[in-house]
């Protein structure tokens, strides 16, 4: 790899959070070992000013303040401006050429009653729930990295130089090759990982949480902030990109997520009627919401009032 890409990379990673302190100390002794070297070209200052402003736009753009606490958001944000004036300084059209295309965002957002079967830059293959939210890079730097919010069942294309990692709300997937799930809906108290194959390292906070190998599947609790670990029936870790919805012992919260991103319905229910209650489901999607209701009665009794798209469940006593 060349100092370009490597540069590239680091910077890459720096938007995320994940960018190491030996990565920005690289970064830093890098640009002082150009000192004394033939400067690049620019028309004026003002032309290598419009560069670099340009570059830091860029940054900026990728920084999501609006999620991102106010003190860290600084520090990266000056973190960036430094690095971006010294490499800029140093001189790169070579870097604005390599910044552009792989710092453009591609945004996919999945449909009430879908799903969605793509292909990553480096030929991962991944399926998107319904519902489901995904950002990824138009072309990957030394961390293959991909934002999730929804369902995604990933099959990563093997690259033992590059790390693949899924970035959820409250947990980091990493991986070299292998294929996993990761339920991590925003609006759900837990996330979850299940694998298929090969091995994930499942963090919380840049901090391990434990490693997980073929059917190993973790359940993250946002509100404990506290994990479990149990195992999981390999047929079925992915069986709703076959046409199915599949769920097992989950709380009734998620069943309705589940419906709502489905059939593109509203759900209204009283979370400390169904507080206690968990459903396990397995049935088709080509059935009807009557009949899927009508199975979640067979497991815990409900009363439910269909209103065009608004559903009202209440638990019978």
């Amino acid at each position: 790899m060349d100092d370009q890409d490597k540069i590239a990379g680091i910077l890459q990673r720096l938007e995320t959070g994940t960018c190491t302190p030996q990565e920005l100390q690289w970064l830093q002794d890098w640009y002082h070992s150009r000192d004394g070297q033939p400067a690049y070209t620019f028309r004026d200052e003002a032309h290598k000013q419009q560069l670099k402003t340009g570059v830091l736009e860029g940054i900026h753009a990728q920084l999501e303040p609006e999620e991102v606490p106010v003190v860290r958001m600084r520090y990266r944000w000056q973190i960036a401006a430094a690095v971006v004036a010294g490499v800029i300084g140093a001189g790169g059209w070579w870097f604005m050429h390599s910044w552009e295309p792989r710092h453009k965002m591609i945004q996919i957002a999945v449909a009430a009653g879908l799903q969605q079967e793509l292909f990553l830059p480096d030929s991962t293959h991944v399926w998107l729930n319904a519902g489901a939210k995904m950002e990824y890079p138009q072309e990957f730097g030394d961390v293959r990295t991909v934002k999730l919010d929804g369902e995604g069942f990933f099959d990563v294309k093997q690259d033992e130089h590059r790390p693949f990692e899924v970035h959820t709300q409250d947990i980091h997937v990493q991986v070299l090759g292998t294929s996993f799930d990761v339920k991590a809906y925003s609006t759900l108290d837990e996330t979850q990982v299940t694998v298929k194959t090969g091995m994930v390292k499942v963090l919380h906070d840049q901090k391990g949480l434990d490693v997980l190998s073929a059917n190993d599947q973790l359940t993250f609790s946002r509100s404990a902030q506290q994990y479990m670990k149990s195992k999981a029936d390999n047929q079925q870790i992915n069986e709703w990109a076959n046409g199915m919805i599949s769920l097992s012992q989950v709380s009734f919260a998620e069943l309705a997520l589940t419906l709502e991103n489905q059939y593109g319905v509203h759900i209204r229910f009283n979370p400390a009627e169904m507080k206690h209650d968990e459903y396990t489901l397995r049935c088709s999607k080509q059935l009807t919401i009557t009949q899927v209701l009508d199975l979640v009665n067979s497991i815990h009794p409900v009363q439910y009032d269909i209103k065009e798209k608004e559903i009202t469940i209440h638990r019978k006593n």
